[in-house]
């Protein structure tokens, strides 16, 4: 079963993600000192050296192939150690070069050539290579359903046969030579570039891996821009990698138990980069701004089994995602942690449509009433059941959207499952309006709508199955113009919404502070920063 479905999104994973600062100068407003309202630059220059200090929730592992694409700890440090084929700036739309210099796909976005940059090492000074990719790729393939990482790879060619055991390799990623590697596909897919910058896709030395010693998820030996060179306690120490592209001379990681320790650790001054336990946002945010609080790319929806025939009219489907108030559940239950979602791509993704649901989202229980009614005129309005797993918060959720659903004439009752019991309910037909969480491994709105809603998907866990929306799908997939694919990807979503196939809860958020000295600290909507690009105004 897909360890994701019922992704557990709770105060531990989001208080652990991060946010961001702006790189603004911490010396003066730059005004004149004539009066005259002019302006000089005393931004100060970004300088090398200097240690950062990063504090962070602790890791269950430092191993790419088995972090969490929820787990901002793990996150954040494997993308400090770690570089990927490619890498997305905050906003940006189109990948960049990171350990590939350059790529070419062909005409028909089937067959992407990558070609290493030269000088690219690990952190015992081996030359990365193309088999290096190969067996790194085939590390989180092997997962298979159980990963959300791994199940984005099935549109390489091969991938199911690898996963299953028939297939010794993964044939569609092949070494054309030391520096070269070309990946097939079944179906274009325009943004492979993008998908492959999660930090979760980083190259691994194979010696290292294997190695009986020391285990790699505690100790790993990375291709990222910081290596590791010890260990002090709860303090993993990090320096520049060699050759260096980060300007920082290393970066220290504290690992705490606790956010709040963490937090406090930072207030004490201790620490220049923490994140904020979401009791304590308000805290934060009045003593050091809220720069740090940021969208988070994690959804979360109630979502309808469409083959189940008590669903088969939209009308009812719309009636109960009026009939929620989203805004009065977001206050009463995740007030700090989320806000109200208004469609399926989150904000902080590039290609989010403000409010892409519009009217037919919008909590208005006349108009759900009126529905029930159109839909049910004679009465035998059927009960709808609500599934999800058991949790303080998730049961107080559920309790909220059947009170609502009570309220414009929709019965409504509970029905909880244990977390492991739900990840085979949830796929076994019997589930009815469930509880769904979502994060994006890579940026993009084709991360969101691509798994979720085209026609048989292996995540496609609602039955959603539309042959307009798959063709606009598969328009963007198959557009190299990043405009013409947004547009594409825009009225998918937009005819996506209009079936109602779920409920939009939550998008969740991430807090942070940042010390005055760090500059060019940006951490973007998937919870990670460029370590390389960080800098401090003082070497201490």
């Amino acid at each position: 079963m897909r360890r994701w479905v019922g992704l557990v999104l709770g105060v531990a994973i989001i208080g652990a993600c991060a946010g961001g600062n702006d790189g603004g100068s911490a010396e003066g407003d730059g005004t004149a000192p004539d009066g005259t309202g002019a302006t000089t630059s005393t931004a100060p220059k970004p300088r090398q050296g200097g240690v950062l200090r990063v504090g962070v929730g602790r890791p269950a592992t430092l191993d790419p192939a088995e972090a969490s694409a929820s787990d901002q700890s793990e996150l954040v440090a494997v993308d400090l150690l770690f570089d990927s084929l490619t890498t997305m700036a905050p906003d940006a739309v189109s990948a960049t070069p990171s350990l590939a210099e350059r790529w070419t796909p062909s005409a028909d976005l089937k067959v992407w050539t990558f070609t290493l940059r030269t000088g690219s090492r690990f952190g015992n000074g081996r030359a990365v290579t193309a088999t290096d990719v190969k067996y790194s790729l085939e590390r989180v393939a092997k997962h298979g359903a159980a990963s959300l990482t791994a199940t984005r790879l099935d549109l390489v060619t091969g991938w199911q046969a690898f996963v299953d055991g028939t297939a010794a390799e993964l044939a569609g990623v092949r070494v054309v030579n030391d520096r070269t590697v070309e990946i097939d596909l079944d179906t274009a897919l325009s943004v492979l570039p993008e998908l492959l910058s999660n930090p979760l896709f980083g190259v691994v030395p194979r010696e290292a891996v294997e190695a009986a010693a020391p285990a790699f998820g505690a100790s790993p030996i990375g291709s990222g821009p910081f290596r590791i060179t010890g260990r002090d306690g709860d303090v993993i120490h990090m320096v520049r990698a060699s050759p260096g592209r980060a300007l920082l001379d290393g970066i220290d990681l504290h690992v705490y138990d606790s956010l709040d320790s963490a937090y406090d650790t930072f207030t004490a001054g201790k620490l220049d980069w923490s994140p904020v336990p979401t009791a304590r946002a308000a805290e934060a945010a009045d003593a050091y701004g809220v720069d740090g609080f940021v969208p988070f790319a994690a959804d979360l929806y109630f979502a309808f089994n469409l083959v189940n025939p008590k669903f088969a009219e939209v009308r009812f489907r719309q009636a109960i995602v009026k009939a929620v108030d989203r805004q009065a559940l977001a206050n009463a239950v995740y007030l700090g942690r989320g806000t109200v979602l208004s469609g399926v791509v989150p904000d902080g993704v590039p290609g989010h449509v403000a409010d892409a649901c519009g009217d037919p989202c919008a909590f208005n229980v006349d108009a759900a009433k009126a529905l029930v009614v159109a839909v049910f005129p004679g009465g035998g309005v059927p009960e709808v059941q609500l599934d999800y797993y058991e949790g303080t918060t998730e049961d107080a959720v559920a309790g909220i959207i059947e009170a609502d659903l009570e309220a414009v004439g929709i019965p409504a009752a509970k029905r909880v499952h244990t977390f492991d019991e739900y990840q085979t309910f949830v796929t076994s037909g019997q589930e009815e309006l469930f509880l769904l969480g979502w994060v994006g491994v890579y940026q993009l709105p084709d991360a969101y709508l691509g798994p979720l809603f085209t026609t048989g998907s292996r995540d496609n866990v609602t039955g959603f199955a539309d042959a307009g929306v798959d063709q606009l799908l598969a328009s963007a997939r198959a557009s190299t113009d990043p405009a013409a694919r947004q547009r594409a990807y825009e009225q998918a979503e937009r005819a996506i919404l209009g079936f109602a196939p779920l409920v939009p809860l939550i998008q969740f958020e991430t807090h942070s502070v940042v010390a005055d000295r760090v500059q060019d600290l940006v951490v973007g909507v998937g919870g990670t920063f460029a370590g390389e690009s960080v800098w401090v105004t003082d070497g201490d």
